[in-house]
């Protein structure tokens, strides 16, 4: 019995050697689908962090009316050029827009105390932007798209309390928009691929 406990040791430790020596099993290239998956998926995320925070926004800061910022990404609601969206076009679009729209968020976490009790939902949503747009960047990289160097435009002054306010509304309602659009049109690039 000792010596068949010794050959079963010795046929299992020549197993496990020979495992050593294997070579190791090929990484198949990542589909970019894969990666437009998880970008979809940050933006709808985003979406619905952004919608909470322009609900408790306007809960804190009533506003009646309309609010425009001109240095804000003009959006065009048209189903036809939404529908003929191509990946390379619409991807820079995308990258340069959000790029804009980190930069108003940023001018508003700027403004001061005004909106100091929004701060951590503002945080959270300046956050995952951040984490769309390094997503954004990697997908285009594997795509060998270049990103635009277009300058974005100076945001004015933080001025009074009212015009924080007025801007804020502004922001975040063109923001809930440009990502409602935005998640529909990276559906419609990933099935182009």
């Amino acid at each position: 019995m000792h010596r068949w406990v010794c050959r079963l040791l010795m046929v299992l430790l020549s197993l496990w050697e020979g495992l050593g020596a294997a070579p190791a099993p090929r990484m198949k290239p990542s589909d970019p689908r894969a990666d437009f998956d998880a970008v979809i998926n940050l933006a709808k995320t985003l979406l619905s962090d952004t919608k909470h925070l322009f609900t408790h926004f306007k809960s804190r800061f009533p506003a009646e009316g309309e609010h425009k910022m001109d240095t804000l990404p003009v959006l065009s609601m048209n189903a036809v050029e939404l529908a003929s969206i191509q990946v390379p076009g619409g991807l820079v679009r995308l990258s340069t827009d959000l790029q804009s729209y980190q930069k108003h968020l940023d001018w508003l976490r700027k403004a001061g105390p005004v909106l100091r009790p929004l701060e951590p939902e503002l945080g959270a949503v300046h956050n995952r932007l951040e984490r769309l747009l390094r997503r954004l960047e990697h997908l285009m990289s594997r795509l060998s798209l270049t990103r635009s160097s277009d300058t974005l435009t100076s945001l004015p002054s933080h001025g009074t309390h009212w015009s924080v306010v007025q801007a804020g509304h502004a922001i975040f309602h063109s923001f809930h928009l440009y990502l409602d659009w935005a998640a529909r049109a990276l559906v419609l690039i990933r099935n182009k691929l």
